[in-house]
């Protein structure tokens, strides 16, 4: 084999790799969409270049709300948000900078994880079942806000 040949050999398995791997995003994206999933980003930080928004998928199970990032393989959630621990402070519309880095017709809720606070990004049919979701806990539990 020239070595031409196998350059165009390795450019083919380097293209073939892209395919599957892109290929197998879309279909973790599908199963956990069909599994009631749906679209929630996540601030990891406020600083620094893009605030530390993340793209990921959001469903319930149970008494928590797994998140999943968007472009990962692996089939554990991310984060585990418990809904004994979990409150919303604030909901809101994205301000100027935050409305070009998130999808159009997301709110943000500002969130309070036990001690510490957290910002998600969700479609607002989405927020009002995550709403929903809390004020639905057992009798003794928390309320909203």
């Amino acid at each position: 084999m020239s070595v031409l040949e196998w350059a165009a050999l390795v450019i083919a398995a380097a293209a073939a790799m892209i395919v599957l791997g892109v290929s197998a995003l879309f279909l973790r994206r599908s199963v956990l969409q069909r599994d009631g999933g749906f679209d929630m980003c996540l601030r990891v930080g406020r600083h620094g270049f893009g605030n530390g928004w993340v793209f990921g998928i959001g469903r319930y199970r149970g008494d928590a709300l797994e998140w999943f990032r968007t472009f990962s393989f692996g089939g554990r959630p991310n984060r585990s948000l418990r809904r004994a621990e979990l409150g919303v402070v604030e909901r809101r519309t994205p301000d100027g900078e935050e409305s070009a880095e998130l999808p159009s017709g997301h709110l943000v809720l500002t969130c309070r994880v036990g001690d510490r606070s957290l910002d998600v990004s969700m479609s607002d049919r989405a927020s009002t079942a995550f709403l929903a979701w809390l004020e639905a806990a057992p009798p003794g539990g928390h309320l909203v806000g």
